[in-house]
């Protein structure tokens, strides 16, 4: 029991800071003294100069070979994942709220998580210099990707005017610049990168929680549960499930095409099936925010926070599955 807290802790976090915001709501309110998007903003600004500050770029040239490998777990972060998602769910497109479809549609263009993809890979018995030289790729990228990809997604599915400079501009002063500082620290000042890995993480968790419980709270303001059923939940819970089932499925058996070793093809597959909640949440919530009138914010998260502990137990089941009997692999 105390083993099965300890590595699904965030995950039972997330559902209580959920709960928490169901029950407290008033701090986030006109009146509350949470109130204003300065908060999100900040908190969001925090989490990205602390992953440039554990973001481990010196260790990318020891596994940026072969390349095709990045390139699938590219091509699935941001171009299959998206293709699967939306043949998988436009049979339910009629009887999902608006904003949980925004939600899956967002989901799709996230990049891969880092320090569980890279984690699986390791007890799998794959090559964790492949999965470190994705994961960084992937998250770099999507710094660039998400936004302007959401951008042009929003517009088109809520027909509202989103000046795209302007939120580039937001932002460059939230996402990226924090991400360079981190990075210039991270090259200038000794640190000993396991404690700091481990203080970030922390770090970031709190903060996502803390944001989590600022989306939520607001949407319970603006009336969330009015509009967000109960068949309407469970059936954005079948569609996780359906979406993960099918693109882990896909992704393992086009990497057969790859010709990769088998440490190669695990990294592959935990790099290219994967979302990441640490990245995703903070790039979702600053685009949201350069959104005018949008009140029911957390109901896009929901397809997000019902993704990232499923996609920790599918990894925990196969895990054992996949790593080699012999044990012979090297990684």
């Amino acid at each position: 029991m105390s083993f099965f807290l300890r590595k699904h802790a965030f995950s039972l976090m997330l559902f209580a800071v959920v709960g928490l915001a169901v029950a407290f709501s008033a701090p986030v309110s006109e009146s509350g003294f949470l109130r204003g998007d300065w908060l999100t903003k900040f908190s969001v600004a925090i989490i990205f100069f602390l992953q440039g500050l554990s973001l481990p770029t010196k260790s990318l040239a020891a596994g940026y070979k072969p390349l095709r490998l990045h390139g699938f777990v590219l091509f699935w972060n941001f171009l299959g994942f998206p293709a699967v998602a939306c043949l998988l769910l436009y049979p339910m497109a009629r009887v999902l709220p608006t904003e949980v479809l925004l939600g899956f549609g967002v989901l799709a263009f996230l990049p891969t998580t880092i320090a569980s993809a890279t984690a699986y890979t390791s007890i799998s018995g794959g090559n964790v210099a492949n999965a470190i030289v994705s994961t960084v790729l992937s998250n770099l990228l999507a710094v660039f990707i998400v936004p302007a990809v959401s951008v042009v997604y929003f517009r088109l599915e809520l027909s509202v005017e989103i000046p795209l400079g302007r939120v580039l501009l937001s932002l460059a002063y939230m996402l990226v610049a924090p991400l360079l500082l981190g990075q210039i620290v991270q090259s200038r000042v000794r640190l000993n990168m396991d404690k700091t890995t481990q203080v970030t993480r922390h770090g970031s968790a709190g903060l996502i929680l803390f944001i989590v419980y600022l989306a939520f709270a607001k949407s319970m303001n603006s009336g969330i549960f009015e509009r967000l059923s109960f068949s309407s939940l469970a059936i954005t819970l079948f569609a996780v499930v359906l979406l993960l089932l099918g693109t882990s499925f896909l992704v393992w058996t086009s990497a057969f095409w790859l010709e990769l070793k088998m440490s190669q093809r695990i990294a592959a597959f935990y790099c290219a099936s994967q979302k990441s909640l640490a990245a995703g949440f903070p790039l979702v919530s600053s685009i949201l925010l350069t959104i005018p009138d949008l009140e029911d914010t957390a109901m896009i998260f929901i397809p997000l926070l019902c993704f990232h502990p499923l996609q920790m137990l599918l990894a925990g089941i196969v895990s054992p599955l996949l790593k080699p009997r012999d044990n012979a692999v090297k990684v």
